[in-house]
């Protein structure tokens, strides 16, 4: 298990959120984005050191999913959802997809922390302290971090990532 760390780069030339690894090296940075069909305050990038970028974005709600949301994925050009399920976004955070065949899950455990399930394996988690990841692609990686950012806009918890990544509401 490899512990990852969140930097938040307060500086004139950089502002945001860099991820690096144990040995302190970079392995990737947080950005504000857009994808069309995606609330343009809830969209977020993570740009790979190697260059691999995913992007994640709260999709726009209609009148009938005011309940449950949906999340677009966007790496390499195509789109995969991920959905809360209804009745159980009541009381945690749940949002279950594929991507590229592979179906993950994202949940909330009873200590306040983000785990991600690839099948029926834990291979990663989060909180606000410590990243947690078990042999993952750089894909996984990206997922995991952005869907924090959507798991603390569940929480309500938001505010401190739109002052972050120095956005203006």
């Amino acid at each position: 298990m490899q512990q990852l760390y969140a930097k938040v780069i307060d500086e004139e030339q950089h502002q945001g959120v860099t991820i690096v690894d144990s040995n302190n090296n970079v392995v990737g940075d947080v950005f504000a984005t857009t994808i069309s069909g995606c609330d343009e305050k809830n969209t977020y990038g993570f740009q790979h050191v190697n260059g691999t970028e995913i992007l994640l974005g709260l999709q726009i709600r209609r009148f009938k999913d005011l309940n449950v949301a949906k999340y677009t994925v966007e790496y390499t050009g195509k789109r995969f959802t991920f959905k809360e399920r209804k009745l159980h976004n009541f009381m945690n955070f749940r949002a279950d997809g594929t991507v590229l065949e592979t179906p993950y899950v994202f949940k909330d455990d009873k200590e306040v922390t983000l785990t991600m399930h690839r099948g029926d394996d834990l291979i990663g988690s989060m909180n606000d302290h410590k990243i947690f990841v078990d042999n993952i692609s750089d894909i996984e990686a990206g997922m995991l971090i952005l869907m924090y950012f959507m798991y603390k806009l569940y929480k309500r918890e938001d505010y401190h990532v739109a002052r972050i990544l120095h956005r203006n509401w």
